[in-house]
C-alpha cells in the first residue's frame, strides 16, 4: 500500500506544500511579494504543464486538497482578489488551450469520461444565464465561479493516465491530506498551549487566507475547522477500503493503524456534523459493497474492523496527548475535549442548526417561485438567523445571502431541476465507471472512490461542497482512474489496468481477474 500512496512524488509534494505555507506568511505580511509570487506561479506552471500536462494537473490537486479556499496567497487587483488557486487555474487552463489549438493535444467526443459531466455543463450554463439575466453580473459570477473547477476536466482528458501517473495523483491526494493533518493538529497544539492574548496574530492569519475557522468552544479548546480536511476523510475511505480487500504483513498493518488514527483525529477535531454525516453514509456504502463484490474472508474482515477500532481509540489518545503535552504551556484539559466532543455530537439546538432551520422556510418559497429554470447564480434569500456574527451587525438577526448551508435545495434555486438532477446523474456515471475495479485485485480503488462519492454526496444535504472547488476536484480525481470505453456493470471480469503492485503485503482476499 505504502508504494502506491507514499514514494518520492509524496514526499516531493508535502515539502512543497510545506514551503508554500512558509511563503504565505510572508506574502501575507508583504503583498506586494504575494503579487510576484503569484505572476511566477501562473508562468511556471503554464510553462510545466506544456511540456508535463499531468504534472501541472498534480499541481492543481496538491493545492486544492491542501487549501480550503485557495487564498492562502492573493493579491487585490481592481477590488478582486486573485488567488493562487485562480493563478494555477489560469496557467494550466492557458497551456492546454494553446496546445489545443496548435494540434498538440486532443480530446475524443466519445469518451465516455466526458458524458456525466455534460449534463452538470448545461445546468451551470443555465444558471449563468439566468443570473445574468435576473440578478446583478456581479454577484452572479463570484456565485458561480466555483464551477469554473470543472474547466480542469478538458486537459484531464487529455491526458493518457498510465499506471505511473495515476500512483502520482494518489500520492499528491496523500501528500495534501498529511499536510491538512499536521496543519490541524499543530494549530491545536498552539491553541491549546498558549494564553488567548498571544493567539491573535496566528488567528488572523487563518481567517484572512481564509483557510479555516478556528472557534473557542467549551473552556480553552478551539474547534480547528479546515474545509480541506475533506481530503483526510477521502484518504480514510481509500485507506480503510484497502484493508477489507488485503492482507498486509504485520509493519505495513501498523504503519496504516498509526496514519488512520492521524487521519480520524483530524475528523474528530473538525467537530463538522456534516462530515460526520457523509461519512456514515459513506462507510454503509462501503461496508455493503465489501459485502457483496469484495467478499473479504473472516480473518480480513475482522482484522479490517478491529484495525478501524483500535485507530479510533488511538486517535483519541492522540488528541488527548496534544492537549496534555506541558510544554511550553499547558492550558487545555481532557475534559474540554470530552466535553466538546460530546457536546457536539448530541446539542442539536446550537447556533449553527437553528440559523439551518430559520433558512429552511424562505428557501423552499424561492425555490417554488421558479423550481422548473431556476432564479440563477447569485439570486439572494432572507431569513432569520442566531448567528451573533450576524446580529452584531444586524439586532433583529435579519440575514441576505447567496450562500445556503442547505446544498441541494441551493442547487435547484439556482439552476433548475436540472441542477440536483445533474448531479445525481454524474453520481450514478461516475459510479458506473468504477464498477469494473470491484472485480480486480485494485478492487480497493472503486470500493474507496464510490464510498468517497456517498460520502460528499451526503455531506452536501447540510454543507455545500458540490459547489465548491474541493467537491468538485473529488469527482475530477475520479476521471484519471475512468476507462474511455463504457464499462460494463456485471459479474463478469473486466479488464482494469493496474496502479502498481504493492509491496509487503499478500494475496488480495478479493478474486483477482485471472482467478
Amino acid at each position: 500500500m505504502f508504494d502506491q500512496f507514499f514514494a518520492k512524488p509524496f514526499w516531493l509534494t508535502l515539502s512543497a506544500l510545506a514551503g508554500l505555507f512558509v511563503l504565505s506568511v510572508f506574502a501575507y505580511a508583504m503583498p506586494a511579494l504575494a503579487g510576484i509570487v503569484l505572476l511566477i506561479s501562473t508562468l511556471g506552471i503554464a510553462v510545466v504543464s506544456w511540456k508535463h500536462p499531468e504534472i501541472g494537473i498534480a499541481a492543481a490537486f496538491a493545492e486544492l486538497f491542501a487549501n480550503s479556499h485557495g487564498h492562502l496567497i492573493s493579491y487585490p487587483i481592481g477590488g478582486f482578489s486573485i488567488s493562487l488557486r485562480m493563478a494555477l487555474f489560469l496557467g494550466v487552463m492557458l497551456a492546454w488551450i494553446v496546445s489545443f489549438l496548435v494540434g498538440r493535444t486532443r480530446i475524443s467526443y466519445s469518451d465516455f469520461r466526458l458524458y456525466p459531466f455534460i449534463p452538470v455543463f448545461a445546468a451551470v450554463l443555465l444558471g449563468f444565464a439566468v443570473g445574468f439575466l435576473q440578478n446583478d453580473p456581479l454577484t452572479a459570477f463570484q456565485d458561480g465561479n466555483a464551477y469554473m473547477y470543472l474547466g480542469y476536466l478538458f486537459p484531464i482528458l487529455s491526458i493518457e493516465w498510465n499506471s505511473e501517473r495515476k500512483r502520482l495523483i494518489l500520492q499528491v491526494v496523500a501528500a495534501a491530506a498529511i499536510w491538512i493533518c499536521i496543519l490541524t493538529l499543530g494549530l491545536l497544539f498552539v491553541f491549546t498551549h498558549f494564553p488567548e492574548w498571544m493567539l491573535g496574530p496566528t488567528y488572523r492569519f487563518i481567517r484572512d487566507t481564509r483557510t479555516g475557522e478556528l472557534t473557542k468552544m467549551a473552556g480553552v479548546l478551539f474547534r480547528v475547522f479546515l474545509q480541506a480536511q475533506m481530503s483526510a476523510v477521502l484518504l480514510s475511505f481509500l485507506v480503510a477500503s484497502f484493508l477489507f480487500v488485503r492482507n498486509v504483513g504485520r509493519r505495513t498493518w501498523w504503519s496504516i493503524i498509526l496514519l488512520y488514527s492521524v487521519l480520524i483525529s483530524v475528523i474528530l477535531i473538525s467537530l463538522s456534523r456534516s462530515f460526520w454525516v457523509g461519512i456514515v453514509a459513506g462507510v454503509l456504502t462501503m461496508l455493503s459493497i465489501v459485502t457483496v463484490y469484495a467478499r473479504p474472508t473472516f480473518r480480513t474482515a475482522t482484522i479490517a474492523v478491529g484495525s478501524i477500532s483500535l485507530a479510533t481509540i488511538l486517535s483519541l489518545a492522540l488528541l488527548a496527548a496534544i492537549v496534555l503535552f506541558p510544554y511550553p504551556y499547558r492550558v487545555g484539559r481532557v475534559g474540554d475535549l470530552t466535553g466538546v466532543l460530546s457536546d457536539r455530537t448530541t446539542n442539536l439546538s446550537d447556533v449553527a442548526i437553528s440559523s439551518r432551520w430559520n433558512l429552511l422556510p424562505p428557501l423552499l418559497d424561492e425555490v417554488r417561485s421558479s423550481p422548473l429554470l431556476g432564479s440563477g447564480f447569485g439570486e439572494e434569500v432572507t431569513f432569520k438567523t442566531d448567528d451573533p456574527r450576524a446580529r452584531a451587525i444586524n439586532p433583529d438577526g435579519t440575514w441576505t445571502t447567496y450562500a445556503f448551508e442547505w446544498g441541494w435545495l441551493e442547487l435547484w434555486l439556482k439552476m433548475g431541476l436540472l441542477g440536483p438532477l445533474s448531479f445525481l446523474l454524474m453520481l450514478i456515471g461516475l459510479i458506473r465507471g468504477m464498477w469494473p475495479y470491484l472485480r480486480t485485485d485494485r478492487s480497493w480503488i472503486g470500493i474507496g472512490f464510490i464510498a468517497s462519492f456517498v460520502m460528499l454526496y451526503a455531506t452536501h444535504v447540510f454543507s455545500p461542497y458540490l459547489n465548491h472547488p474541493l467537491g468538485l476536484g473529488i469527482l475530477l480525481l475520479a476521471v484519471p482512474f475512468l476507462k474511455q470505453n463504457p464499462p460494463i456493470m456485471r459479474s463478469e471480469a473486466v479488464v482494469v489496468d493496474p496502479i502498481a503492485v504493492p509491496l509487503g503485503i499478500q494475496e488480495s482476499a478479493a478474486p483477482s481477474m485471472s482467478e
